[in-house]
């Protein structure tokens, strides 16, 4: 962090020994006693753990594990929504509806269009 602007940089913490599930995402969030402020975040560095030589990745029990950090205190855990099938289905074949009906409309547009010009045309033909 670089409180001052005079390019000192110092650490603002650091977590070590992170356990995240497979499928998670990292986010960042801050807040200040002010009523509006803004926050620039410069640089993140984030490491991918290679597996040891000999040992095996099990994406079951991946997806299992509690997310935790050393040093912190386990907080309240709010289980993630599941998504009904049901719903997706219904927004997909709205999506679809949606989608032929402003079909229907740029051809029944390009259908007049067409007939203005075809009109003009004849009109024109006799001259």
């Amino acid at each position: 962090m670089d409180a001052r602007g005079k390019n000192k940089w110092t650490k603002c913490f650091e977590v070590k020994n992170v356990i995240l599930p497979i499928g998670y995402h990292l986010g960042l969030s801050a807040q200040t006693g002010q009523l509006a402020d803004n926050h620039d975040v410069l640089m993140m560095k984030t490491y991918e753990v290679d597996l040891v030589p000999g040992q095996t990745f099990n994406q079951e029990e991946a997806l299992k594990l509690v997310p935790s950090a050393e040093g912190e205190p386990d907080r309240p855990r709010t289980p993630d929504k599941e998504t009904s099938r049901t719903s997706s289905v219904l927004w997909t074949i709205l999506y679809v509806l949606l989608a032929i009906i402003v079909l229907l409309c740029v051809i029944g547009v390009a259908i007049v269009v067409w007939q203005k010009k075809e009109e003009t045309r004849r009109r024109k033909r006799f001259y």
